[in-house]
Order: structure tokens, then sequence, then C-alpha cells
């Protein structure tokens, strides 16, 4: 008869192997590589991106701002605050391989973190702006919006897909 620490010990064994496969399938399912066009998808989510307080960023200003080399990605898309005071952006990424969502992610997180650095304390319109940011990962595309409007600017990446 088995007592009840081996018992529990099998339990803990099989939640950690289910675990681990849920894991495996969500990591798979959030993997799915679009064949949509670079051009279309950009051109949906800057759609609903107001326009006045950014200007499209340069290859230069991606180096700076995000540290990833845009010529290592299919598509990439910057539009940044015009000042220091304005928090709006919109960062779009297509990868050449879902194996680049890892470094890319992180450098968009950093990115987002930076900027809450900066307004924190005082810049709350602009803290709040970032504090309602999304970062979407969507197989070979990333999406990082921080606007008004920022789920509306989701929502039109999704749909583009």
């Amino acid at each position: 008869m088995r007592s009840a620490r081996t018992i529990g010990l099998e339990i803990a064994r099989w939640a950690c192997v289910f675990a681990l496969a849920l894991f495996f399938v969500l990591r798979a399912a959030g993997a799915e590589v679009s064949t949509a066009d670079f051009s279309a998808v950009s051109a949906a989510v800057s759609s609903g991106m107001e326009k006045e307080n950014v200007e499209e960023g340069t290859n230069q200003m991606i180096r700076r701002l995000y540290g990833l080399n845009p010529e290592d990605y299919e598509g990439i898309l910057l539009y940044y605050p015009k000042t220091n005071m304005a928090a709006e952006e919109l960062f779009l990424v297509k990868l050449k391989s879902v194996d680049q969502q890892d470094s890319v992610r992180e450098a968009v997180e950093k990115r987002l973190a930076t900027q809450k650095k900066n307004f924190d304390g005082y810049g709350t319109y602009q803290y709040g702006m970032l504090s309602d940011a999304v970062i979407d990962v969507k197989g070979n595309y990333i999406l990082f919006v921080s606007s008004e409007n920022p789920d509306e600017i989701d929502e039109a990446f999704k749909k583009s897909l």
C-alpha cells in the first residue's frame, strides 16, 4: 500500500507533465505564421494612429529605441513621439522566423519600461497611456501601440492578419 506522501508526489508529477504539455500547446498556437502582406497590415494599424504627435522612424531610430536591426526582419514600422513630452508610439514587426519572437518582445518590453520610467511621477497622462499600451504577439507579427485608442488599433491588427 502506498503512503499519502507517495500518492501526493505522483499527483504532483502528473500535474507538472500536464502543465508542460499545456505550455507547449499554447506556445505552438501562438506561433501560427500569417501570410498577410506587411504593407496591408501596416496600413491597417497605422490608419488608426493619430499622427499629429508622431513621426515615422528611420532604421537608425529603430536601432536607437529598440536595439534591433531592421534588416533582420521581413518588415518593420515605427511611429515614435515627435517630442519628449509625448507617449504615442506604434511599432510593428513582421518576423522572418517565429524564433525571433522572444528577442523582439523583450526589446518592446524594455522600451515600454523605459518610457514608463521617463514619465513616472510627472507625466500622469502619458504614464496612463503607457500603462494601457498593448503588446500583441501573433506568430510572425508583433505589435506595440501606445495611444489614446490602443485596443482599436490592436483590433485592426488582428483583423488584418
